[in-house]
């Protein structure tokens, strides 16, 4: 926290000097911004509950090589389906969790009062946050899609040498970053980086659909960039019970309110199928961020190519989660 404060400081003093004490009237400053989101992924990273989801999502990504076992000549379709679901998943829950809960301690713990007097703008403190929570989700989906390449390594009957030789290099690796790094929660992101590139390198040994795996693993982060904007969005207003259940809300009405509106049903009337077509119309469609298993394969779809309904699958998410942080930023004003 010392090195945020400082960066505010020095901004401060180049202020003041210029425009006395109008925080609102400061020009952006991506050092203003980087202070505030290093500040929240310190904290996040050091939240037992982020260890404890990240532990169990390990278990259950490590469950998959024996349900694979039980399948009947689909090992490596079950492995992969339910590898990525499980990372899906989980990391929807650490960005609502992330979202839901760091805006609201700053404010019930008093030390928003503290750094809102300084020469920061409220959207620059918001957008720090927003930052932040992305950076601590970009780092866990990294570690278990690191994880999750392991395991379908082994499915896809790699090298016993190097599966075993991979992560216990890892673990070496990162030990020794903890014994030399003076700031532990900096040494993890460059690690889970590192994991990933030795996962895919291991990959890339054996018979797997490497790309598929990886475009999985983008989308992910692409659906965690608007699920944080708009829990930060509920957050700047609601209580985190509230925001949680609402950022959850949103999740689910988006991933089935478009099949809803598809139903060719007698029991929804005209006035219920136009609702839900204007709720379809405004909740993001989180449907685009789990495609279909030829999606992401095959050279030719009714979605484009693979790299095509990549680009613009992402280009949707940062498009929708600035929108929603700017209405996040209009209220938090």
């Amino acid at each position: 926290f010392r090195y945020g404060t400082s960066v505010l400081d020095r901004a401060g003093t180049q202020h003041h000097r210029a425009h006395g004490n109008r925080s609102e009237s400061l020009p952006v400053s991506v050092g203003r911004i980087y202070a505030i989101a290093l500040n929240t992924y310190r904290e996040a990273v050091r939240d037992r509950v982020l260890f404890g989801v990240l532990v169990f999502a390990a278990g259950v990504l490590a469950l998959t090589l024996a349900l694979g076992e039980l399948s009947l000549d689909q090992n490596m379709r079950v492995v992969t389906d339910l590898g990525l679901a499980s990372i899906s998943l989980f990391s929807v829950i650490v960005a609502i969790f992330l979202g839901s809960s760091l805006l609201y301690k700053e404010i019930e713990r008093k030390t928003l009062y503290v750094i809102l007097p300084k020469p920061i703008a409220r959207f620059e403190f918001l957008l720090g946050k927003y930052f932040g929570i992305v950076a601590t989700c970009a780092v866990f989906i990294a570690i278990m899609g690191a994880l999750q390449l392991l395991v379908t390594a082994v499915q896809a009957g790699a090298s016993t040498t190097l599966v075993v030789a991979v992560p216990v290099l890892l673990l070496a690796l990162l030990g020794v970053g903890f014994f030399v790094s003076k700031d532990r929660t900096l040494v993890v992101p460059l690690w889970s980086l590192l994991a990933l590139g030795a996962s895919i390198w291991l990959c890339s040994t054996v018979d797997v659909e490497l790309f598929r795996l990886l475009a999985s693993l983008l989308l992910n982060l692409g659906e965690v960039l608007i699920l944080s904007a708009v829990a930060l969005l509920f957050s700047s207003f609601s209580t985190p019970f509230l925001t949680g259940a609402f950022t959850f809300g949103v999740w689910l009405v988006g991933r089935s309110a478009h099949d809803m509106v598809a139903m060719k049903t007698r029991v929804l009337s005209p006035g219920m199928q136009r609702l839900l077509g204007w709720l379809a119309e405004i909740v993001p469609n989180f449907n685009l961020f789990v495609p279909g298993r030829t999606t992401l394969i095959t050279k030719g779809t009714s979605f484009g190519e693979p790299f095509v309904y990549l680009a613009t699958t992402l280009g949707y998410a940062v498009l929708y989660a600035g929108v929603t942080l700017a209405v996040a930023a209009l209220i938090f004003r």
